[in-house]
């Protein structure tokens, strides 16, 4: 049985600079150079990619927002922690890129590193971009420390325990009515 959107977690890799950006909440819009198919209100666990290699923590998704670059520019680029040289790099040859918009985020007191997570879950492999997490995967990841993330509502993550550190990221827009 397939889970509904809205209830899959998904692994999110991004490089160390930009999943610490998230987590202090510098950066509030991740930008991919594909559509990311996550749900208004999607858990994204992150893997901060090398030479870090952990999940680091996880962020709350707002909502995604998909268009050309120049106008993901205009709407989320000072959220980004790009500058527009950077920006347009990343997104040379991209008609149609997405932004990610962050509701918010927490990071794990304790990253876990990629030996530890091989060891949690003897498939795991760190994805290119983002995947979802097959069934299972996510409480074996965390090793029973998922229950530390309480999903309260689509729009933010509270902390049962004093494991992690919750920092909501503030003025997170609606998503725009096509």
């Amino acid at each position: 049985m397939v889970e509904p959107p809205e209830t899959r977690v998904a692994l999110v890799s991004v490089r160390p600079r930009f999943a610490a950006a998230l987590l202090d909440g510098s950066k509030s819009v991740e930008v991919r150079r594909r559509r990311a198919h996550l749900a208004d209100g999607a858990l994204c666990l992150l893997y901060a990619s090398s030479p870090e290699r952990a999940l680091v923590g996880a962020i709350r998704v707002a909502h995604t927002d998909t268009d050309g670059p120049d106008a993901l520019w205009r709407r989320w680029g000072v959220r980004t922690t790009l500058d527009r040289a950077e920006f347009d790099a990343y997104l040379a040859g991209c008609a149609q890129a997405c932004a990610i918009v962050v509701a918010s985020a927490v990071a794990f007191t304790e990253p876990i590193g990629l030996h530890d997570l091989r060891r949690r879950h003897h498939a795991f492999v760190p994805p290119q971009s983002y995947r979802f997490l097959a069934t299972g995967e996510y409480a074996s990841l965390l090793n029973g420390e998922a229950e530390q993330l309480e999903l309260v509502s689509p729009g933010c993550l509270t902390i049962a325990t004093k494991q992690m550190s919750l920092r909501p990221i503030a003025d997170a827009p609606a998503p725009r009515q096509n």
